[in-house]
């Protein structure tokens, strides 16, 4: 899996200086818990709720990066959850 994330984020890298986006942050984290629906991304808009992708590739990445990144339209297809993962 850490080689398929590494092309994930390498795809999510060359989309963004593609993009001319400056508004974009791209991090990495570690483990979620969720092993076998690795690699994941979580997307998060400002004043949107957090939306978890699971089971990509870079293909996949490349169409969440264009829908969601740059248009604000989640792409439901490879959505796990919608959300926070923080409780009050």
């Amino acid at each position: 899996y850490k080689r398929q994330a590494r092309k994930i984020m390498s795809t999510f890298l060359e989309k963004l200086e593609g993009s001319g986006a400056t508004d974009v942050i791209l991090t990495s984290s570690g483990c979620a818990g969720l092993c076998n629906r690795e690699p994941m991304i979580t997307v998060e808009v400002k004043e949107s709720a957090p939306i978890k992708y699971v089971n990509l590739d870079p293909e996949k990445a490349e169409k969440i990066f264009d829908e969601h990144v740059m248009k604000g339209n989640p792409v439901s297809d490879y959505a796990l959850a919608l959300g926070s993962e923080t409780t009050y």
